[in-house]
């Protein structure tokens, strides 16, 4: 059989390749394009993804994916015989490479001690003693996308077709049972998603910012939603009661893969930099991303991928509050989210969007 020469990578036709994203949402939706990457240089190779039992479902109906190793990541890193269970699984699959886009030292150590003969990663920590192959660049500078320093691995393989944007696929049923969410809430073809929550990714814009942005919108005709988790929901309600106006939350209603077929039917959706953002990205909706002014929270770094939307920071864009102490982004006023927004739901109908 003739082998192929990667860069510094020989692989041959049907070696496995295991990519390695084990965090959370938002990163494992911006590997997306250096998996695809991956997948359609080696389309004779098959390709794995190791990811959070949480975020996996994201990895789902994607022909460049032929399977998901999904794992509980907090297990991963305290519980040993979780992780020598993992490892063992591992090791029979007999893969010839790994990419560890996301380097814990106990998940660098596992892919070692599982054997893999090739194992990618970045070069300067101290468990980076585990690779085979060292990418030497650092993320902490933020000087560009968590996507591009992802696709910064490509250079260990050979040259070929590179995926610059993140793809979601939901299935027709997935769409179906949204539309039917939809439409038990008595939401029409055209709406606005709000989705206040941040997972503590980022500092949020405050609820109450998000709720009085509710209220406005449908105040000028616009039909809006707000999504989050059921714990959320609870959240959600007791700001809104707070405030006297009555919400239209649909919250804890959908799984993931339910989030980003009823995310893919807005026209609109406004996001805190947070998974749920990028996941509308990745289905093809415009953003609107409210992000701080913190260096590590950059949109440099953390912004959307999509064509034309739209990221909006405070006033002062050098940010030295306390973690969860914000107030910078309280002084993202009402008025310009509301103009951003309105600039996309005046365009193309929901269901009707172009790929």
């Amino acid at each position: 059989m003739a082998k192929t020469i990667s860069g510094q990578v020989e692989l041959n036709p049907g070696d496995k390749i295991l990519i390695s994203r084990s965090d959370r949402l938002g990163d494992l939706i911006l590997a997306l394009p250096f998996i695809e990457s991956i997948a359609q240089r080696f389309p004779k190779c098959q390709i794995d993804v190791l990811a959070s039992l949480y975020a996996s479902p994201i990895l789902e109906n994607n022909k460049y994916i032929n399977g998901i190793v999904r794992v509980l990541t907090e297990q991963l890193a305290v519980n040993k015989r979780y992780r020598k269970e993992i490892q063992r699984s591992i090791k029979m699959e007999e893969y010839k490479a790994v990419v560890v886009l996301y380097p814990e030292r106990h998940v660098s150590r596992m892919y070692y001690k599982a054997g893999i003969p090739i194992r990618i990663g970045t070069a300067g920590r101290f468990h980076s003693v585990f690779f085979s192959h060292h990418l030497l660049h650092t993320r902490k500078a933020n000087k560009k996308h968590e996507c591009e320093y992802n696709l910064d691995f490509l250079q260990f393989f050979d040259d070929g077709p590179t995926v610059t944007k993140p793809t979601v696929y939901p299935s027709e049923k997935e769409l179906a049972n949204a539309r039917r969410i939809l439409s038990e809430f008595e939401v029409g073809e055209k709406f606005v998603v709000l989705h206040p929550g941040s997972g503590g990714s980022a500092e949020p814009w405050p609820l109450e910012s998000f709720i009085e942005l509710y209220e406005v919108l449908e105040k000028e005709g616009c039909e809006v939603i707000i999504t989050g988790s059921e714990d959320e929901g609870k959240w959600i309600r007791r700001g809104a009661e707070a405030m006297g106006i009555k919400t239209k939350a649909i919250t804890g209603e959908t799984d993931l893969r339910t989030l980003a077929a009823l995310l893919s039917l807005a026209n609109v959706v406004v996001a805190n930099s947070t998974g749920p953002l990028h996941l509308a990205v990745a289905v093809k909706t415009k953003v609107v991303g409210l992000y701080p002014g913190k260096k590590g929270m950059s949109p440099v770094r953390w912004g959307p991928l999509g064509t034309d939307d739209i990221v909006i920071q405070p006033q002062h864009t050098n940010c030295e509050c306390p973690p969860n102490q914000c107030r910078c982004m309280k002084t993202i006023s009402v008025e310009e989210v509301k103009n951003a927004i309105k600039s996309f739901y005046r365009g193309e109908k929901a269901g009707q969007k172009t790929a």
